[in-house]
């Protein structure tokens, strides 16, 4: 967690691009956010919000990851916006990022970004400290607990909270500013927002080094927008653009439009979660075990 990292003008870019998402959610968005009132999410809003465009191709955050990841080529992966409003009983579940992905490689860092201040009580993110270096691949468990990435022969995720002694647990207070930045493989999570006042709004972003590699599965999130990638392959394409070195023309050219996913790729894994639901109903496991919060 580095305080006071971003500056104030790149901050309000973020706001601003954040709030003109949450006026306009996406389909996907709309999907991760109906179960939970007071919860909302959405992603890949950069493809069609100019300030968060902008936040990706002009800001520091590509530097930053290059220094951190030690890799020549910096590629964005997607953004993710999550809001609890106060009161909002939504856990996020302990779970690690990278088994959600259709990739493999270990240069990819995300950048967790508070547009409110946040501690514990209103749903800070909380860290397994060197997780990220365990043997363990978990099950993806979203927020809804839905059965999309429980399709998997993974091994379920501790319940942390059930026994917290047993684990290094970091977690901060954070002001706007503020960032954290860590490993897809870090075991992370956070309670509801259990502040009567205090809303919860923040932008993750991710970024992808030299040696990730496209490996799509059928428990992965889909990719909705067009790229040129390969299976087993490096990302490539205007759905993971090149921010350095430099910028490719092509991607750059088409970053000025505003886009919307791939219908039938959203609607495909909307199929495919309750294809997964039904699955597990028939073996008598629809509700995925819950964890301790």
């Amino acid at each position: 967690m580095v305080k006071g990292l971003l500056d104030q003008n790149w901050l309000d870019l973020a706001e601003q691009g954040v709030e003109e998402a949450l006026a306009n959610t996406s389909f996907v968005g709309k999907f991760m956010s109906r179960k939970t009132s007071g919860y909302q999410m959405d992603v890949f809003a950069w493809k069609r919000i100019d300030a968060l465009r902008d936040l990706i191709y002009y800001s520091p955050f590509a530097r930053w990851a290059q220094l951190l990841m030690k890799t020549e080529e910096v590629r964005f992966f997607y953004d993710q916006i999550f809001v609890k409003e106060p009161g909002t009983d939504a856990p996020t579940p302990w779970h690690q990022d990278l088994v959600f992905w259709p990739l493999q490689g270990n240069q990819i860092c995300s950048f967790w970004i508070p547009l409110d201040p946040v501690n514990a009580e209103s749903s800070g993110l909380k860290y397994i400290k060197g997780s990220h270096k365990w043997s363990n691949r978990y099950k993806g468990i979203s927020p809804d607990y839905n059965a999309t990435m429980l399709n998997s022969d993974l091994e379920d995720v501790p319940d942390i909270n059930a026994d917290p002694g047993s684990y290094d647990i970091i977690d901060w207070d954070m002001e706007p500013g503020d960032v954290l930045i860590f490993h897809p493989l870090t075991l992370h999570g956070s309670s509801g927002n259990k502040s009567r006042k205090q809303k919860r709004r923040a932008l993750a972003l991710r970024w992808l080094g030299d040696d990730v590699r496209y490996v799509p599965t059928s428990a992965s999130m889909p990719i909705a927008y067009s790229h040129t990638s390969k299976v087993n392959g490096p990302v490539s394409g205007a759905a993971f653009p090149k921010i350095l070195p430099e910028h490719e023309s092509s991607e750059r050219n088409l970053r000025r439009f505003p886009e919307n996913g791939k219908f039938g790729v959203n609607v495909k894994a909307a199929i495919n979660n309750v294809v997964a639901s039904g699955k597990l109903f028939g073996a008598g496991k629809l509700t995925p075990k819950k964890q301790t919060w």
